[in-house]
């Protein structure tokens, strides 16, 4: 079987990239919406997005560069399991699913609702999907290789 490369900027991590950082982006900037709003429908029945239908959504620097740093952070651990995924098919899903359970409950420590319930379940689904496929993927490639 074709061995695959191994590179630092390839179409798995741009998409788990891009992913990690839409999901990131939108969770602070729904959460943003919903916090600076005491009333979040106006007196004619539209949803505002904060008082005074002002723009003052709370949505700063920190919050953008944590979701770049939460995109990185996703990403090279999901290409660090593959990775381990490719040697061993069992332990790589094993080292995945503990992370994956610790990083939920260390975010279920900082925040807590709906929204991020929402999210983290959207996260967890995507980490699952990941680790699903690359174990399938690589699980019958291992036993190819104890045969030759």
């Amino acid at each position: 079987m074709k061995k695959e490369e191994s590179k630092l900027f390839n179409w798995t991590g741009i998409i788990l990239f891009g992913t990690f950082l839409l999901i990131g982006i939108i969770f602070y900037v729904s959460l943003s919406i919903v916090k600076s709003g005491e009333n979040p429908t106006s007196a004619n029945g539209v949803v505002t997005l904060s008082p005074e239908e002002v723009g003052d959504f709370n949505f700063g620097i920190k919050e953008i560069i944590f979701a770049i740093v939460f995109a990185l952070l996703m990403s090279g651990f999901l290409l660090w399991i593959k990775s381990i995924i490719q040697k061993n098919a069992y332990l790589g899903v094993i080292i995945g699913l503990i992370t994956c359970i610790v990083l939920i409950y260390a975010f279920f420590l900082r925040y807590r609702g709906p929204y991020s319930t929402g999210f983290m379940a959207i996260v967890g689904l995507i980490v699952l999907t990941f680790l699903g496929m690359n174990f399938w993927k690589f699980r019958n490639q291992k036993e190819n290789d104890d045969e030759d």
